[in-house]
């Protein structure tokens, strides 16, 4: 755990980000900006209270258990069209084929037993890099307007979402920052070696004539 830990610190050290800059996105007015990838769950056709898995893994998304595809919440906030909801009470992850440096989804909950019209509920959102944990956050659900959750400034390839109690949450429009592939540390140094190699060779070569 120790070695992951610190893999995933050096990591984002290479990648410019500091723990200065690693923020949640909780209660947010907006998603993330300038996001990679958006995912409005529209894009694959799938019929309602289809089970969603990995239906979305062509735009480097798929998810640990079967939510469900519903298309009877888009007239909440920040929703539009189809949307996705959890078996009441269960965790889930959304697991990004890449790491990604920035994640928010709009976010509503509904009480199990108020079904779709409730107002109450929270969960619990996680962060993980190879299963380690990187940062978390608990919060209130409802159906305000500011209803976007995620992560920003840190690198990340899994958010796990983890309902109070019966929570039911729906979720809509994803986004993502995919991470800059970062320059191996010991790459300057094996460049300067070569380098120094070749002005050896050089060297012997005019040596000798």
């Amino acid at each position: 755990m120790r070695i992951l830990f610190w893999v995933a610190a050096s990591l984002t050290a290479t990648l410019g980000f500091t723990t200065a800059d690693a923020a949640v996105i909780d209660n947010g007015a907006t998603g993330i900006s300038g996001a990679d990838v958006t995912i409005g769950f529209d894009e694959v056709a799938l019929t309602d209270g289809t089970p969603v898995t990995n239906q979305f893994a062509g735009l480097g998304v798929t998810f640990s258990q079967a939510l469900t595809y519903n298309n009877t919440v888009s007239t909440r906030p920040n929703f539009s069209g189809a949307a996705f909801s959890n078996p009441a009470g269960q965790a889930f992850s959304i697991l990004f084929s890449q790491t990604v440096s920035s994640a928010s989804a709009a976010i509503t909950v509904s009480s199990a037993s108020a079904a779709i019209t409730a107002n109450s509920g929270g969960a619990t959102f996680t962060s993980l890099l190879n299963g380690v944990e990187v940062e978390g956050f608990s919060t209130s659900l409802d159906l305000a307007e500011n209803n976007f959750y995620g992560f920003t400034g840190s690198l990340f390839d899994e958010i796990l979402i983890d309902p109070d109690g019966s929570t039911t949450i729906a979720m809509d429009n994803l986004a993502y920052t995919v991470a800059p592939v970062p320059v191996p540390a010991a790459l300057p140094l094996l460049l300067a070696g070569i380098g120094g190699l070749g002005f050896m060779a050089r060297r012997r070569r005019s040596i000798r004539l």
